[in-house]
């Protein structure tokens, strides 16, 4: 016998508001979720696209000695910025017995600059990603700062509301309810049979990918 639903009455306001903020939803967030959809699939794939493997170049120069007899950090850094073009977000300065040592990281972008304490003299040890790394990082808010990480948060909360507005316009789609409701087990057990039955998966050797990279 064919399974029948039992009827469900939805508010027409709530009808008229979620396909409203469906419609309009779906529109402003249109492009991030084309970039987390697509950067999911690119992350899982790191190798096929070359975003594991950066340019790397090596620098020297100096660094004022009397920057650097100051130990004056702000002034330090802001040297490097201006005479080795860095961008990238200071994330690291430590002093060790014979140097600095200071690290700058954004999306696509590492530097390691290396600084000796008695002469001034100044290494740059730069690495450059290509445009899958850098992507990537944004889809993994990997040294993106505050602003991209509530891109991040907002595009989430899109992505739900979305979801939940599509599922009260299928409900008031009577003559779709039942092949929505099988596409609905579907999609659902499908996934949880992967995750139970087929996740983490056989062993494998496989060297976990560079810090440069970044991880999943």
């Amino acid at each position: 016998m064919p399974v029948r639903f039992p009827a469900v009455r939805i508010n027409r306001h709530l009808l008229n508001w979620s396909r409203t903020l469906h419609i309009y939803l779906t529109m402003l967030g249109v492009f991030v979720m084309l970039l987390f959809g697509f950067t999911g699939f690119t992350i899982d794939h790191e190798d096929w696209f070359g975003a594991t493997t950066p340019r790397v170049t090596e620098t020297d120069g100096q660094t004022p000695p009397e920057l650097v007899a100051k130990k004056d950090a702000l002034r330090i850094v802001e040297h490097l910025r201006q005479t080795w073009h860095i961008t990238a977000a200071m994330t690291s300065f430590d002093e060790l017995e014979d140097r600095f040592s200071i690290g700058f990281k954004a999306p696509g972008r590492l530097y390691g600059v290396e600084i000796e304490k008695a002469t001034g003299k100044t290494h740059v040890h730069a690495e450059a990603f290509n445009f899958v790394a850098l992507i990537d990082n944004l889809h993994r808010g990997r040294y993106t700062g505050d602003a991209w990480r509530w891109v991040i948060d907002v595009s989430a909360a899109l992505i739900v509301l979305a979801c939940v507005t599509g599922f009260v316009l299928w409900l008031a789609l009577p003559k779709r309810r039942r092949l929505g409701v099988l596409v609905l087990l579907l999609g659902t057990l499908g996934t949880m049979a992967v995750y139970y039955a087929l996740v983490p998966g056989p062993d494998f050797t496989q060297s976990a990918p560079a810090d440069s990279a970044g991880t999943k």
